[in-house]
């Protein structure tokens, strides 16, 4: 309900592309790679490379196909799998950022099978003010990814009332 967030005086505005532009970030740095050459890999311009990993030009916009190119390059560039891997999740979680900042309902996007994953939870929660995954600390700044007060109200309480995560029991046990 719009009456229990926090009021937006003064916020910064929140960049559309926030959590995947930093698992990006991340990634390309695990690789120890420029953006020049990150764009060269991937046929696109150093200066999107660069609005990507800003949050400023979001990724989820982009075509699946690139995602895919961005992915197989940082890939061969032997960037670190799981933050390459975790730019699915991230994607998801920018979407979800961005239904909230223009004040739509998220319901469809929540029934999607990646909001159940660990890896969804984690990166939202780091987007929300909450500990920033480990794999992240050799690439990431120690600083949130969401400044947006009202934002961050609404991913805390959905992560408050997602349900807690059932690891299921082993494949041939007795229940």
């Amino acid at each position: 309900r719009i009456e229990d967030q926090p009021a937006r005086s003064g916020q910064q505005p929140v960049n559309p592309g926030t959590v995947a532009g930093a698992v990006l970030r991340a990634a390309r740095l695990s690789a120890d790679i420029s953006r020049a050459a990150l764009a060269a890999a991937t046929s696109v311009a150093d200066d999107v490379i660069r609005s990507w990993e800003d949050g400023s030009s979001p990724l989820a916009e982009v075509p699946f196909p690139l995602v895919e190119r961005l992915e197989a390059a940082l890939i061969a560039r032997r960037a670190d799998s799981r933050l390459v891997a975790d730019l699915s999740a991230a994607l998801w979680c920018d979407l979800l950022i961005t239904a909230f900042t223009v004040g739509q309902d998220p319901a469809c996007l929540l029934a999607d099978p990646i909001t159940a994953t660990d890896t969804f939870r984690e990166l939202l929660a780091w987007a929300a003010c909450r500990p920033m995954p480990t794999r992240y600390r050799p690439y990431a700044a120690p600083r949130p990814i969401l400044a947006d007060a009202a934002v961050v109200y609404q991913v805390t309480r959905l992560l408050d009332a997602m349900p807690a995560q059932v690891t299921p029991a082993p494949a041939g046990s007795a229940i």
